[in-house]
């Protein structure tokens, strides 16, 4: 992962926030350094071995640290994960994920292995007895002290219930059971010899037994170096998917099918019922195994989200509800965002891997769900069956985002008249058309209200063809019931999406639209521009060196002969939109960086309310306790607090698209 000046810094500071100075000290100087040993570490920190131990420990324990031992002379070196240190910031994300889509219990699971990093499930364990233990005594304590003075009236039980505090995770039962179904979704990891290296030494450690196994003198010719990287792709294959050996046991005791009745949101989850079925239906995990979280699944989980809110903004709810359900069930076999090219040599580059068929997605909508919402009305003279039907077998080839600028007012040379001369069909070969502005140019209706509240499988079956047919190609129509994502063109529109909005707000409509001009046209001559874009000179020039002084334009001398004359040279300027993301990238660690540097001087501001408020008796009734001009100092903190935070998460949206997804 390549480390920027801004994103190391932001890196530090979030360490130093969460975790003390020590650990922060430790991970910056090996940022800046690169992979240390213990000596070098104590040349460069100025600190003893003492203390370098003890926060390479903590940085160990939180999965931020790599650390390779020389087989030679087994001395240890150590390295910083950028990549693990950044997703601190996202841990409010993947708690309100897993709260929306796993409940409470296994929000309180998370946030425990959150702050306690890698974690054994017998110490995870008990941990939660020691909790529920405490709260059952502190609860027997005050039943007795009621007990002396309350009438025989039920009020006793009622004093209990409302002074004992309101556990997530009652049982250990249903702790397992919470376990369990993380670890089926791939949410939870384990945790192997091998977590703690690099891919760089992976890698080499691989090819090194490949080598000394298949070709101990070395490849010959051009079939055994693609066989050697086959063996090698293999075997860092099998090396990844050590995390995953507590899935595959759980997979074959076949729980994930008896344990449909979950208590986590539907049926009840504080019966002793309950806690037994729970028992029988999951087996008892190995209180000796080490467990973490998989960042990588829940990237994939919030992109997920993420595609569901782009739908809600460009067709509508109901449609991207549906589109939700779709997601989930896809991702299922999807373990990450981005494909790794040295392991990964042989999937498909559009990360298509599988398919859902529509009968799946109809027997996970819910029954409430009206299909009929969100769909439009056509004549049928008017509807292409050909068009709306037409199925995709392969992922679309890259094509140019903006198509606007093929278009000079008349009707593009794709379109054919095969259904009776329509001006809604188009040729079976044209993957770059655009989508009506309803949903009743392309799709299939019933003639009557009644007859679409009665046809779930006909009215999702139009949702997913209005999906197939949207200009931003949300889901690909490859068989006659099966429906896939091609995710890399799809993250490749909404990254170009978020680049022209930051353009429109930094230069304005003019500025984007000479982007969409030159992404269209390519390389453009200067002298041309003002004729193609119907604005004069003047105004170009300076929109221009606007623009290319953000970052979003460039332009390039070409000489027309070997004298390099400026007066007789071309000027064309051009828009790399991946220079632009990676520029934009880089300003969006420098934008969180100074939000969480901001936060930080109100606290040293109000460092004196702050204390105030972690006092037991203050904490939770601040109001009641503190005084106006006190509590106004705090009000006004929390807003501004909420205010940072938020604007943080929203940039985090953006390196998320850029970067990850």
């Amino acid at each position: 992962m390549l480390v920027t000046k801004y994103l190391a810094e932001l890196c530090s500071l979030l360490i130093d926030d969460l975790y003390g100075e020590l650990p922060s000290r430790i991970f910056a100087a090996l940022l800046l350094r690169g992979r240390s040993s213990l000596p070098e570490l104590c040349n460069y920190t100025s600190m003893s071995a003492r203390q370098l131990r003890h926060g390479l420990a903590v940085l160990h324990q939180h999965n931020l640290l790599f650390y390779q031992v020389d087989s030679y002379n087994g001395v240890a070196t150590y390295e910083a994960n950028a990549e693990h240190a950044y997703n601190l910031i996202r841990a409010g994300k993947i708690l309100e994920m897993i709260d929306t889509s796993f409940g409470a219990p296994a929000k309180d699971v998370m946030q425990s292995l959150l702050l306690s990093g890698q974690t054994r499930i017998g110490d995870l364990v008990a941990a939660y007895q020691d909790k529920i233990d405490h709260v059952n005594k502190a609860a027997k304590a005050v039943k007795d002290e009621t007990s002396e003075w309350d009438e025989p009236n039920g009020t006793t039980d009622e004093t209990v219930a409302e002074k004992r505090p309101d556990l997530a995770v009652k049982s250990t039962n249903q702790l397992n059971a919470v376990i369990c179904r993380l670890v089926e979704a791939e949410l939870i990891d384990v945790v192997h010899s091998k977590t703690f290296q690099t891919s760089f030494d992976i890698y080499k450690a691989v090819e090194k037994e490949v080598m000394d196994t298949h070709f101990p003198g070395g490849p010959r010719g051009g079939k055994a170096k693609v066989e050697l990287q086959q063996k090698v792709a293999e075997g860092l294959r099998k090396v990844r998917d050590e995390s995953k050996s507590l899935k595959r046991k759980l997979d074959q005791n076949g729980t994930q099918a008896k344990r449909r009745k979950l208590l986590f949101s539907g049926g009840p989850s504080n019966g002793v019922k309950d806690e037994h079925e729970e028992a029988d239906s999951d087996p008892v995990l190995d209180s000796k195994q080490v467990i973490r979280i998989n960042y990588e699944k829940c990237l994939v989980d919030l992109r997920n989200r993420r595609l569901v809110q782009f739908a809600t903004d460009m067709i509508g709810p109901t449609t991207a509800y549906v589109y939700g359900v779709f997601l989930g069930l896809l991702t299922k076999r999807v373990s990450r965002c981005r494909l790794d090219p040295e392991i990964d040599i042989t999937e498909d580059d559009s990360q298509g891997r599988g398919y859902v068929t529509t009968d799946e997605i109809l027997d996970n909508l819910k029954t409430s769900i009206d299909l009929s919402l969100g769909l439009g009305k056509a004549p049928r003279t008017e509807i292409s069956s050909k068009a709306a039907e037409k199925i995709l077998e392969d992922p679309p080839k890259k094509r140019r985002f903006i198509e606007e600028a093929e278009v000079d007012g008349n009707a593009s040379a794709d379109e054919s008249d095969d259904e009776g001369g329509s001006d809604t069909d188009h040729s079976d070969s044209d993957h770059d058309h655009k989508g009506p502005a309803t949903n009743g140019t392309k799709v299939k209706f019933a003639d009557s209200a009644k007859e679409q509240r009665l046809d779930r499988p006909a009215l999702l079956r139009q949702h997913l063809l209005l999906l197939a047919e949207s200009t931003q190609r949300f889901v690909r129509h490859c068989g006659h019931n099966d429906w896939t994502v091609d995710f890399v063109p799809l993250m490749r529109t909404m990254r170009e999406s978020e680049l022209d909005v930051v353009i429109e707000r930094t230069s304005g409509r003019e500025g984007l639209r000479l982007v969409r001009i030159l992404r269209s046209k390519g390389k453009l001559d200067e002298k041309a521009l003002p004729n193609v874009a119907l604005m004069r000179k003047a105004e170009i020039q300076q929109k221009m060196l606007e623009m290319q002084t953000a970052g979003f334009v460039d332009i390039q001398e070409v000489p027309r002969d070997n004298k390099a004359d400026v007066k007789k040279s071309f000027f064309l300027w051009f828009c790399d939109s991946d220079r632009s993301l990676r520029r934009l990238l880089d300003n969006s660690y420098k934008t969180m960086l100074r939000c969480i540097q901001v936060l930080e001087v109100l606290r040293q501001k109000d460092k004196d309310v702050l204390m105030l408020t972690k006092r037991s008796d203050v904490r939770g009734q601040e109001k009641d306790v503190m005084e106006k001009v006190y509590y106004d100092r705090y009000s006004r903190f929390l807003a501004n607090e909420k205010k940072l935070f938020a604007q943080i998460m929203r940039i985090d949206d953006l390196v998320s698209l850029i970067r990850d997804y």
